[in-house]
Order: structure tokens, then sequence, then C-alpha cells
């Protein structure tokens, strides 16, 4: 049976794949702030441009890329997910929406990509840092992280580790899952790692490092998906209690 845990997309049909939760994808503030970073930045339009959706979940934004005109390609290596991507496929007229059911880090066999979009995937990794550094080399103008980052002060809304250094960096340990639980099913936690029962995340100042070592001339941090209180949720909101951050690398036509 085909379920959707978050992504509510309108189908040709007319019909919703997650009505529930009262807003399409397409309204979402990470999407929208995403799509005026593209918009900026590929001012000539996207016909005939490739970005990929790293981590895709069950494939909303990137039907929302596809829909504005580039070659979409979200990849997703959970069956569950992977399945509601192709049901939502199946029940869209776009040639250019593509998925691919893989593990994020076998992107380099899909090519190069205008674009990169990753949400919600780099604070489940064990090697961000190289993640980074491996998908910076396919990108060749944009890329979006949007991530939790470590900070300093210990976050109480999260267990995560002290603080420890990784891959060079500073950052925190999470525990995703306990490899030796005789009922773990990777496939039913649909959303947390796949593979590795650890993730590491890097301080912001780190990943910003990581773009502009990985070619991004221009880095910096999108605040607009906050809405028009930025203060509060900086202060005392989403922003300050989650640590999620959109981090943007540019390269230079």
């Amino acid at each position: 049976m085909i379920s959707f845990t978050h992504h509510n997309i309108q189908l040709d049909d007319g019909t919703f794949t997650k009505p529930d939760i009262g807003f399409l994808t397409s309204e979402f503030a990470w999407f929208l702030a995403a799509k005026r970073a593209i918009e900026v930045t590929f001012q000539d339009g996207m016909a005939g441009k490739r970005i990929a959706d790293l981590g895709c979940l069950e494939g909303g934004y990137t039907v929302e890329f596809a829909r504005m005109g580039f070659e979409a390609l979200g990849i997703e290596v959970r069956r569950s997910n992977f399945a509601a991507c192709e049901y939502v496929r199946a029940h869209l007229h776009l040639p250019n929406l593509h998925f691919a059911r893989d593990d994020v880090w076998n992107i380099e066999k899909y090519g190069t990509f205008d674009a990169i979009f990753c949400s919600g995937l780099l604070y489940h990794l064990d090697r961000p840092t190289e993640f980074i550094k491996m998908i910076s080399g396919l990108c060749r103008r944009l890329i979006i992280l949007n991530t939790h980052v470590a900070r300093e002060t210990i976050n109480p809304n999260f267990p995560l580790s002290d603080m420890t250094e990784h891959e060079g960096v500073r950052g925190r340990w999470l525990q995703e899952f306990d490899p030796a639980s005789p009922d773990l099913d990777q496939e039913e936690i649909r959303w947390s790692s796949w593979g590795n029962a650890r993730s590491f995340w890097p301080c912001q100042e780190y990943i910003l490092d990581a773009l502009r070592q990985g070619g991004f001339d221009m880095v910096f941090e999108q605040f607009d998906f906050l809405g028009d209180n930025v203060s509060y949720e900086m202060t005392q909101g989403y922003y300050a209690m989650h640590d999620r951050r959109m981090l943007v690398g540019i390269k230079s036509p």
C-alpha cells in the first residue's frame, strides 16, 4: 500500500497525496525559499537544466522542480518512499520528472547537475564533509543544503553527543538507531539514516568551508524561509530550537 508521511502533492486528477497535512509542498516555506534562490541564480530559465533532489523522500520537491522546467531527478533509497515517488510520477504528466532508487552516495553515476538540492539529508550522514566534497564536484552552479547543524551550546531537543572532532571538523554525533536490535528494519524507519547507525552534525562554519573548498565562490545562509518575523524565529522559534539552516553555494558562471 502506498503511503505518504509528509509530501502533499496535487496530482493531475485533482487528488492530493497527503491532504491532512494542511498545505501543499509547493506552498512550504523551505521550497519557496529554494525557488527564490533558484530563480535568482538561473535568470535565463530552467529549461534544459538538470537538478538532483537528494534523499527526496516522497518526491514532493522533485515534482515542483520539474514543474519549474528542470530535468529533475529525485534519488531515494527506501522502498516505501520510492514507491510513493513512482506513484506520483505515474499520476502526473511531467516527462522531465525522474526518480532513481539508490543510495545518494552513488550520485556520481547519474552525471553532473546544474543544481543540487539536499534537504533533510546531510545530518543523516556519518561523513558529511566528504559528501559535500563529492557533490560539489558534480554541481555546475547552485547547491542548497537545508540541514541541522551542531552548536557549541547543547540543544535539548536532540540527544546529541558532546562536542568532538570528526573528518577534521567540530560537531556532534547523533545515534540514529541501534544496529544490534533484533527488530531493526531500516525500511520501516522512513525518516532515519541509511546504513550508518550514527550521523555527524558539523558546526555550520565547517559546512560553509566545505562549500568554499568545493569551488563555490559565493556561500551564504538564506533566512527568508523563516517568514516575516526573522528575529523571533532566530531567538525563540524553530530556527533557535532546532538549529535548522539553509546554506547556499553558487559558482560564478
